[in-house]
């Protein structure tokens, strides 16, 4: 369905601004204990082909206690603004106050590009960024993120795919779901400061910007990397806090549930509420078909399901020691991404998910 409404909808062309064109840009960062990446950030911010009079960097130190705050502090440039907070609060706590910084500052910066410390940009990225703000309709936009190495769990490949496909169609209509946490731009003006203990605070701020009337799309020509988490362990810690966080999310941005938004509703229900709630409808049907397992056709989806299980359990197991077949990933992939949600629920439910966490080491970075 959201192909055949992208299909009618002309495909968005942007053109990159003159130098003249150029609007006052301002990235933002909040960090903790990034003392392995801090200094790489930093050079590549200044790698960034953009007029150094318009682009400038403000980064927040979340309590960090590994030599992050003092190489920060030891920075000169006028370029960069460094905010030390002593108390870790978690990251949207430091950005309402990065925020609340450049409001007070009067900073002349219109649009505000936000990163991770850990997330690196081609050349060109800001300016691929900035370019659809020309269209006063847009209040967000979303760049192309991707890891330097292979890493993640079996089969995540094909669910990625698929997830694009679905991100570009959404994009041409206007109404992406979710923006790419570690590079996305929005209109200084549209920021809203979200609850301490908001858990994935991206994808509440682009939904809160969908519900105001603005245009939040996708630009896969503003690229940028950053280091694939080391083990498959450490991408399902990441996935089941995700999860917990689209659960609170329905709470944070319920006004999008509302179906007389029209397609911005559609596209929430469909892409994001439905699929965080497979794990519940899957475990229903499985003891649904427990009790009706006396006929025929209700006996080979129990017995599918089974199945589908064991191979589950199966390709973990291989992956361990090597490569599962192709034909078992996809199938493996679905069950773990689904537990992981379902542990995302248990861990919202019980509000036992923290807004901060303890990062995974990340797999070194390969040199270009």
């Amino acid at each position: 369905m959201l192909a055949i409404f992208a299909r009618f909808k002309a495909v968005r062309q942007v053109s990159l601004l003159s130098e003249s064109e150029l609007p006052f840009v301002v990235m933002v960062v909040s960090a903790y204990n990034e003392h392995e990446v801090i200094k790489a950030k930093l050079a590549n911010f200044f790698e960034i082909d953009y007029p150094p009079h318009l682009l400038s960097l403000r980064i927040g130190s979340d309590g960090s206690n590994d030599g992050t705050a003092e190489y920060l502090r030891s920075q000169s440039s006028e370029r960069v603004q460094v905010n030390l907070f002593e108390e870790r609060r978690g990251k949207i706590s430091v950005l309402n106050d990065l925020f609340s910084e450049l409001e007070k500052a009067q900073t002349p910066a219109e649009i505000v590009v936000m990163s991770d410390a850990n997330t690196f940009y081609a050349p060109d990225a800001v300016r691929q960024l900035v370019a659809p703000f020309a269209d006063s309709e847009i209040g967000c936009v979303s760049g192309e993120l991707t890891l330097e190495q292979k890493g993640g769990i079996s089969g995540e490949g094909i669910y990625w795919k698929y997830e694009s496909w679905i991100k570009r169609n959404e994009s041409h209509l206007g109404f992406l779901i979710g923006c790419n946490g570690g590079i996305f731009a929005l209109r200084r003006t549209l920021y809203e400061a979200l609850p301490s203990n908001t858990i994935v605070e991206d994808f509440v701020l682009t939904l809160r910007i969908l519900e105001r009337g603005h245009k939040v799309i996708f630009c896969p020509e503003a690229r940028a990397t950053e280091p694939a988490a080391v083990n498959s362990s450490a991408e399902m810690t990441r996935k089941i806090r995700i999860g917990a966080g689209g659960f609170q999310a329905l709470g944070l941005n319920r006004a999008l549930l509302n179906p007389f938004l029209g397609l911005r509703s559609f596209a929430f229900w469909s892409h994001k509420v439905l699929r965080w709630f497979v794990p519940h409808l899957y475990l229903l049907a499985f003891i649904a078909n427990l009790f009706l397992v006396s006929r025929p056709i209700y006996a080979l989806w129990l017995t599918l399901q089974i199945f589908g299980i064991a191979a589950a359990f199966l390709t973990l197991k291989i992956e361990k020691k090597g490569t599962p077949p192709k034909w078992m990933r996809p199938i493996g992939y679905f069950y773990v991404m689904n537990y992981a949600l379902w542990l995302g629920f248990l861990r919202f439910l019980f509000r036992t998910q923290r807004v901060t966490w303890d990062k995974a080491a990340p797999l070194p970075r390969t040199e270009n």
